[in-house]
């Protein structure tokens, strides 16, 4: 524990170094930039909802736009392969549009991380646990985007392969329903884990149980 105290104040004053700022205590200067820290990273959390908002507003477009492809309950897969082509370049769109806001949140965070010991202690840093970490909204915002883009990419599998041999389109109502529930099950299934699996904040060593205030290990 000690040499990692050592790294990490040998991190700091390099940090300060790198930004002209004073190394051995605390003036108006790194006040400021940790206010700015603050603000900037409170910046970028607010536009990545925004723009996965904007985002999350195509995919809604697509979907009504697949809706209407459904003449008298037949499928169009010409009108699908469009529509899913439009509806997957959306979603990985959002994708790297969230990853891209996710970095720079991240940026702020650090500074603030390096900035705060010396002004207002380690608040940033420590967070309280109870049993287990909460999912991260970030995280399964963007899996859900994932989701959405192999969901598009099976939607134009199918589309293509019933264009390449139309009998596929005249499936007994038996085998018809069976497709057709099938499909979305298999679907589920494979999103549902996705968004499940490996989505937890990232809380490694600094994470404390609320209960004993010891360093939650979990």
């Amino acid at each position: 524990m000690l040499e990692s105290n050592i790294a990490d104040e040998e991190l700091r004053k390099r940090y300060l170094v790198l930004l002209n700022l004073p190394v051995q205590k605390a003036t108006a200067a790194h006040k400021g930039a940790l206010a700015r820290a603050h603000e900037l990273r409170k910046f970028e959390i607010e536009n990545y909802w925004k723009r996965s908002s904007y985002f999350w507003g195509f995919q809604l477009v697509a979907f009504g736009a697949l809706a209407l492809t459904a003449d008298k309950g037949n499928f169009n897969p010409p009108i699908v392969l469009i529509v899913s082509v439009l509806g997957a370049l959306a979603a990985l769109t959002g994708i790297l549009t969230a990853r891209g806001s996710k970095f720079w949140q991240e940026n702020w965070e650090t500074h603030v991380d390096f900035l705060e010991d010396a002004v207002e202690g380690q608040l940033h840093k420590i967070a309280f646990v109870n049993q287990t970490v909460s999912f991260s909204v970030s995280r399964v915002n963007e899996r859900f985007l994932e989701v959405l883009l192999c969901g598009w990419g099976a939607a134009f599998i199918v589309a293509a392969v019933t264009l390449v041999d139309p009998e596929l389109l005249k499936l007994d109502h038996r085998r018809a329903t069976c497709v057709q529930i099938g499909i979305p099950l298999v679907g589920f299934l494979l999103g549902a884990n996705q968004l499940i699996s490996g989505q937890k904040s990232s809380l490694r060593g600094r994470a404390y149980d609320r209960k004993t205030l010891e360093e939650w290990r979990g």
